[in-house]
C-alpha cells in the first residue's frame, strides 16, 4: 500500500569571513563548507538526514544540532541522523571551554556560523516537502585504496593497490511525483573513503586551508549536474582503512623505520577535483539509471547500544604511534557502541559513530537481508576507529589508535545484522 511519503531537502554554505581566522590551525579558506538536510515524512514518522562538512561532531554540537532540527523541522531527536562528511580540512567546533588558547571567541563564532547554515538548510527542507518516490542503485568507482601497507618495521599508512577495498557506490535517489523528467529532490551517496586528500597539506606560503575536500567536491559536482533544486548528501561508509587513491601529503618509511613526509601543496586541490569528478560521474550515472517508486513500507528508525570490549588509548597519544611488530593492547573493560538503523522504502542505512574498516562493512552488507544496504559511519557523533580482528593481529594504525578492543567490530556487525533482520 502507499505510505504517502513526502520529501524535502535544503543546502546552505557556512559563512566563514576572514575575521574568523585563524581558527583551530586553519588560516585561509579555499572552498566553502556546507550543511545539507533531507527531511522525509510518511504522516507517521518524520526522519531527518543531515550532513555537515566537518571532520567530526562533538557531543555539545550534536545536542545543539538535534535541538535545531527539532525546532525547525519538527523532527524527534531520535529520528535525526547527523553525519560528519569527515573532511580533514575543516576546523573542529570545540565545546565551550575547550577551544585552543586565545580562540574561544572565534570558535564560538564558527559554531554560530554552522548553526546558522543548519537552520537555513533545515528551513528549506521543510519548505520544499512534497510527495516523493525512492529508488536505489549500485555502481563502482576506484577512487579509494587500502591504506594499510606492510613495511620492514610493521604495518603503516600508505597505499596498497592489492589490499582489500570496497569500491561500491550506493545511491539512494529521491524524486518528486509530478514529472519523471524532473531532477531528483535528493541524491544520497554512500562510499567507503576518507575525505582526506588534503589532510595535513599546507600551501607553499604555509597556510592551512579550509576545504570540503573529496566528499564536498563530489556532492557539489552532482548538484551542479542536476541544478539548484537537487541536494546531494555524501554518507561516508566503512572507510577506516580506505584512503583517497591520491593524496597531497605522502608519507614513507625508510629502512631505519623513520617517517618521511612530502607535500604537493596547492596541487593537492587538483587531486581533489580529479577524484571528485570521477566519483560524482559514477554517482550521476547510477542516479540516472535508477527508477523510483512510491514506497509501500513505512519509515523506521531503530537505535541500540552494543556492549563491546574496550582498550586503553595509545600511550603518548596518536602522534607517538609508529610502525611496529610489537604493541601492548591493554584491555580496559567494556564500553557501549551506539548504533542506528533507518529504513527508507527498500533501502536501509546501518549507522554508527565508529569508523569501521572496509572488510567489516562488506561483511555487514553480506549479512544484511536488504540488497540495498548502506553502511554509514560518523553518525551522531564520533568514536575513532573500530578495526576488524585481523588489524589487531597485524598491528595496524587503526587497531592501535582505538578505544575499542579486538572483537568489537565483529560484535557490532552481528548486532546490526540482527536489527536488519528484525526490520
Amino acid at each position: 500500500m502507499n505510505t504517502r511519503l513526502r520529501a524535502g531537502a535544503g543546502r546552505a554554505a557556512v559563512d566563514l569571513p576572514a575575521s574568523l581566522l585563524p581558527v583551530d590551525g586553519f588560516t585561509a579558506v579555499h572552498d566553502p563548507l556546507h550543511v545539507r538536510v533531507l527531511v522525509l515524512d510518511d504522516t507517521t514518522t518524520r526522519l531527518c538526514v543531515t550532513v555537515i562538512e566537518q571532520t567530526s561532531i562533538f557531543d555539545d554540537q550534536l545536542a545543539r544540532t538535534k535541538e535545531i532540527l527539532r525546532e525547525v523541522c519538527a523532527v524527534d531527536p531520535a529520528h535525526a541522523l547527523i553525519v560528519a562528511s569527515h573532511t580533514f580540512s575543516a576546523p573542529h567546533i570545540h565545546p565551550p571551554g575547550h577551544a585552543p588558547e586565545g580562540e574561544e571567541e572565534r570558535n564560538a563564532r564558527l559554531s554560530s556560523a554552522v548553526d546558522d547554515a543548519l537552520t537555513r538548510a533545515a528551513a528549506d527542507a521543510v519548505r520544499t516537502l512534497r510527495p516523493a518516490r525512492t529508488g536505489f542503485g549500485l555502481g563502482t568507482s576506484r577512487v579509494n585504496v587500502q591504506r594499510d601497507v606492510r613495511t620492514s618495521h610493521g604495518w603503516w599508512l600508505g597505499a596498497d593497490d592489492s589490499g582489500r577495498t570496497d569500491n561500491t557506490v550506493g545511491v539512494l535517489r529521491i524524486d518528486g511525483t509530478d514529472d519523471v523528467s524532473d531532477p531528483p529532490i535528493a541524491v544520497l551517496m554512500n562510499y567507503a573513503v576518507q575525505s582526506s586528500v588534503l589532510n595535513g597539506s599546507l600551501t607553499r606560503s604555509g597556510d592551512r586551508e579550509i576545504s570540503a575536500d573529496l566528499a564536498g567536491a563530489t556532492a557539489t559536482r552532482v548538484e551542479r549536474h542536476y541544478g539548484d533544486d537537487t541536494v546531494a548528501l555524501f554518507l561516508v561508509g566503512a572507510a577506516g582503512d580506505q584512503a583517497p587513491y591520491l593524496t597531497a601529503v605522502r608519507t614513507t618509511v625508510d629502512e631505519h623505520g623513520r617517517l618521511h613526509r612530502s607535500d604537493a601543496h596547492e596541487a593537492g586541490h587538483t587531486l581533489v577535483d580529479l577524484l571528485g569528478e570521477r566519483l560524482a560521474t559514477e554517482a550521476v550515472r547510477v542516479t540516472d539509471r535508477t527508477r523510483t517508486t512510491e514506497p509501500t513500507t513505512p519509515l523506521r528508525v531503530v537505535h541500540d547500544n552494543v556492549k563491546v570490549p574496550a582498550q586503553l588509548p595509545p600511550a603518548g597519544g596518536l602522534h607517538a604511534l609508529r610502525p611496529t611488530t610489537g604493541y601492548d593492547f591493554t584491555p580496559d573493560g567494556f564500553s557501549e557502541a551506539p548504533v542506528v538503523v533507518a529504513r527508507i522504502g527498500d533501502t536501509v542505512l546501518a549507522g554508527l559513530q565508529a569508523e569501521l574498516n572496509a572488510v567489516t562493512g562488506l561483511d555487514l552488507k553480506t549479512e544484511s537481508p536488504f540488497p540495498a544496504t548502506c553502511v554509514v559511519t560518523m553518525v551522531n557523533g564520533a568514536a575513532k576507529y573500530m578495526a576488524d580482528a585481523g588489524s589487531y593481529d597485524r598491528i595496524t594504525y587503526e587497531a592501535m589508535n582505538s578505544r575499542y578492543a579486538k572483537g568489537a567490530a565483529e560484535t557490532v556487525t552481528a548486532r546490526l545484522a540482527e536489527l536488519l533482520r528484525e526490520l
